[in-house]
């Protein structure tokens, strides 16, 4: 197995690399640039010995270097994550926050999917489902328990008298 020469194959210095990693905010950039400067100043060796010390896997510290050497300096140090878009629009929302504060409300989240898939086509997990009710403080009215043997006439007796007292 031939060895690669960092400090030839990356083009930024030694100094810039540590510059810029001392002015990066972003946790995940950081790690790069640290990766980068780990290779330039011969640190490490190998990437596997650089990913040991940045706290990485090697896949993923390889994963980086092949974005570095077909992308450049600039793409590797972009992330490429973009939030994700809701699944229901607010008008959506606002339907199912309605319907759930009615009377009627929702028996259980596997009804709230049924709910949403034959409303509004959308398919959503019971463990989505309870992220959605979380987002949009929606909880579970849940009557108090009550004994199978208890008279509700007793007791109201019992609280009428009780108040008397």
């Amino acid at each position: 197995m031939r060895k690669l020469d960092f400090a030839n194959l990356i083009v930024e210095t030694g100094s810039e690399l540590r510059k810029r990693e001392k002015q990066e905010k972003d946790a995940r950039l950081r790690l790069r640039v640290q990766l980068l400067r780990l290779l330039k100043s011969q640190e490490a060796a190998s990437i596997k010995d650089a990913c040991q010390i940045c706290g990485i896997t090697p896949k993923h510290g390889y994963d980086l270097w092949k974005k570095y050497r077909n992308k450049g300096v600039n793409e590797y140090l972009r992330l490429d994550w973009k939030p994700r878009r809701a699944k229901l629009s607010d008008a959506q929302q606002a339907r199912l926050l309605e319907r759930a504060g009615t009377e009627n409300g929702f028996g259980s989240q596997a009804e709230v999917r049924r709910f949403l898939q034959d409303e509004f086509d959308v398919d959503y997990t019971q463990g989505g489902v309870s992220l959605l009710f979380q987002r949009l403080k929606i909880k579970a009215k849940v009557p108090r328990p009550k004994n199978k043997k208890a008279s509700g006439e007793e007791q109201s007796a019992y609280k009428k008298t009780l108040s008397r007292a």
